[in-house]
């Protein structure tokens, strides 16, 4: 538990990352035994990007399992690297020095072909420390970061396995032992993944309330909580606003909520003194409203709405 406290302290929960690790030589023992590996160093000391890639991966990243031509498997991160000798079951000639990172594999079968999607991956992959070629070849090494962009490509190739969003939510859930920081990272990860991409088209990128229109400060927030929520509810795109961060902030607190006509609600917890320095308006409210939408409220009105 103590890593998890850690990693809040960091802020490692504020953004997901997409990794992709080649594992030709030893997909089948990782992906059965849940981990990835890698030495600190090689033979003569020296110190490798695709090894030490492995300190920056945080739990609930999204991880590709490449081998033979093909992912055949995601994995969701369920810890930090930390350090660990080479697994027994390696055959490899590898230090023994090394760091590893335990993860929930979640197998595809039958495995995507690289074929498949290169064509649209190889454009949005960085120049450098990229795990695939502009000849569409894998290059020598063992984990990537791969931009955010090319994760959701992919992720939307996959998603006859289920929807990654659900898939880490699951992973999460099951490994992080502590329920606020696991809470925390739910949301943070369900929040930046197709779920959030429905939602801004859904309120045309823009705060349900303010009219904010810039991406990367926009928030988005479930109305009925993802603990109370089916799995249905949880990646509904009618259960969920844009917001800018003051409303996202009160709004999860249970501070707000809102009207079946829009309007806002303040809790008396919220004192009137204080709403500018919130960045709240006492005359707020939503642009729009559909029925789905109101259903979800009453939840948020009765359940965690603090009077």
């Amino acid at each position: 538990m103590l890593r998890y406290k850690i990693w809040m302290a960091e802020g490692a929960v504020d953004c997901m990352a997409y990794w992709w690790v080649s594992q030709n030589q030893t997909h089948k023992q990782e992906r059965e035994g849940g981990y990835l590996w890698a030495p600190k160093s090689g033979s003569s000391g020296a110190v490798f990007t695709h090894w030490s890639n492995m300190t920056l991966v945080r739990p609930g990243d999204v991880i590709f399992s490449y081998a033979d031509q093909s992912i055949g498997a995601i994995g969701v991160a369920s810890s930090a690297a930390y350090d660990a000798p080479q697994p027994e079951e390696f055959q490899g000639g590898w230090n023994n020095d090394g760091r590893r990172v335990d993860v929930v594999y979640r197998t595809i079968a039958p495995a995507v072909q690289l074929s498949a999607f290169v064509d649209g991956l190889i454009p949005l992959l960085p120049d450098r420390n990229s795990p695939i070629t502009k000849q569409k070849k894998g290059v020598q090494g063992y984990l990537f970061s791969i931009p955010p962009k090319a994760g959701q490509l992919i992720c939307d190739r996959l998603t006859f396995v289920a929807p990654v969003d659900q898939i880490v939510a699951d992973a999460l859930e099951r490994t992080v032992p502590d329920e606020t920081t696991r809470e925390a990272l739910v949301k943070a990860r369900v929040g930046q993944g197709r779920w959030r991409r429905d939602l801004l088209r859904h309120w045309s990128g823009k705060c349900a309330v303010t009219g904010l229109e810039v991406e990367g400060l926009l928030r988005a927030s479930h109305i009925k909580p993802w603990r109370d929520s089916d799995n249905r509810e949880r990646l509904d795109v009618f259960n969920g606003f844009m917001f800018a961060p003051a409303y996202d902030a009160v709004f999860d607190l249970g501070l707000i909520t809102f009207e079946n006509d829009g309007s806002i609600v303040l809790s008396d917890r919220l004192p009137a003194n204080q709403l500018v320095a919130a960045g709240i308006s006492e005359l707020a409210a939503l642009t729009s409203l559909v029925d789905q939408q109101r259903a979800y409220l009453a939840h948020h009105r009765g359940s965690v709405f603090r009077t």
